[in-house]
């Protein structure tokens, strides 16, 4: 994209600083973020940055809503709205209203993922949101050997839960956050009752799918491709509830996160000291505007974007592909290498269109602020602390840090 714009461009240039290294030096990648943080607070902030990614070898992402709150950041409400080929109308509006900070908009992205729990609807239910009694009631009437994830699944595979809703705990401009809630003590009892530290070490993936298949896994993590619906659906071996993780709020139980970075899934924010915003938004604009399936090399495949499409006409345009009867269906999964999805019905479209539109939370937390939760937390997981003096110790933590930073 930048070789693009250069090449058709004379009179502005795109020049490329890397903050963060591409070694994966976790020291590096720290120290690289921290940089960029200085300059932006310093008033020297780069015209265009990338989020980053939530992972800790690159730095995790940069603190979005702090940024946008602080006012370094240009909302993208308007430069949508003014575009003659977007418009708010041309993007499915829940992820994007999911990411406004205060009602703007601060982050453009191509594509997301969502952090959800899935299920059978004859053993969870049609719902998009429970509560840790009704998981524990749904799992109690699982078969004797049944697990409520892949039998391999770690506590930190299973804390999205815990990224779901830091935000909610913390207020960064007052420098004071608060974790004393039902739904906070319940993810990590969740996360206590459930999961170990540490997995089995090697697995058979035959019997991974074999268990899903035959009813004794309960759930499901994440949908992130559309193509998810039907494999789903056949997994479960019935119409799939994408139920989200336990909630105590009556809220829903999933959320929007950025697909992973890679050729064709970018995330992009523009600062608000930017020097030429008419260029920086020709450039942005790029991953807004629809593919409609120009990715794809095979007719008969699903187009590949990167994660679920944001661009109205891209989301639309595969969700009819999905329901096209002279495509493949196959999928590949151990022992089962030849099994063919059935094409999803309009009722199990529609049943995914509303649980999309439904989600109201984006995961753009502080990375920092969930490995200090984590680490707090470590004792209880042990068993070795109470839920009441471990919450009084992650506030106590995770304060310092907020304090330091807001």
């Amino acid at each position: 994209m930048i070789d693009l714009f250069n090449r058709t461009h004379s009179d502005v240039q795109i020049e490329v600083v890397d903050y963060v290294g591409s070694d994966y030096d976790i020291d590096v990648a720290v120290q690289g973020r921290q940089r960029l943080l200085t300059e932006i607070a310093s008033g020297k902030a780069p015209d265009i940055m990338e989020l980053g990614y939530g992972v800790s070898v690159t730095g995790g992402f940069l603190p979005y809503r702090q940024l946008a709150r602080k006012g370094y950041l240009e909302d993208l409400w308007p430069w949508i709205e003014n575009d003659p080929d977007l418009g708010r109308e041309a993007l499915m509006e829940a992820p994007f209203k999911a990411a406004e900070v205060d009602g703007g908009l601060y982050i453009a992205f191509s594509s997301v993922w969502i952090y959800t729990l899935c299920g059978a609807e004859s053993v969870v239910g049609d719902r998009t949101s429970w509560s840790l009694a009704d998981l524990q009631e749904a799992f109690d009437r699982m078969p004797e050997d049944s697990s409520v994830l892949p039998f391999y699944t770690v506590r930190a595979w299973a804390a999205d839960i815990l990224k779901m809703s830091l935000d909610n705990y913390i207020d960064w401009e007052a420098g004071t956050c608060s974790f004393d809630s039902p739904s906070f003590r319940a993810a990590l009892e969740f996360l206590r009752d459930y999961f170990p530290a540490e997995g089995p070490g090697e697995w058979d993936d035959n019997e991974v799918v074999d268990r899903q298949m035959s009813g004794r896994q309960m759930l499901h993590r994440n949908v992130t491709n559309l193509k998810d619906i039907e494999y789903l659906n056949y997994m479960f071996g019935g119409p799939c509830s994408y139920v989200g993780y336990p909630v105590e709020d009556g809220s829903a139980g999933s959320a929007f996160y950025p697909a992973a970075p890679d050729a064709e899934s970018r995330q992009m924010l523009m600062s608000s000291t930017c020097k030429d915003k008419e260029a920086a938004w020709e450039f942005i604009r790029q991953i807004l505007l629809p593919t409609s399936g120009k990715l794809q090399i095979d007719p008969k495949n699903i187009p590949y974007v990167g994660g679920i499409p944001v661009n109205r006409v891209d989301y639309e345009y595969t969700m009819n592909f999905l329901q096209q009867e002279d495509r493949y269906r196959s999928f590949y999964a151990p022992g089962y290498l030849n099994a063919e999805c059935p094409i999803p019905t309009a009722e199990q479209i529609q049943r995914f269109n509303d649980f999309f539109n439904s989600i109201d939370k984006f995961i753009l937390s502080d990375l920092t602020v969930y490995d200090i939760v984590m680490d707090a937390a470590a004792p209880y997981f042990a068993g070795d602390l109470g839920i009441d003096e471990t919450i009084q110790r992650i506030e106590s933590r995770v304060g310092l840090y907020v304090n330091e930073n807001k």
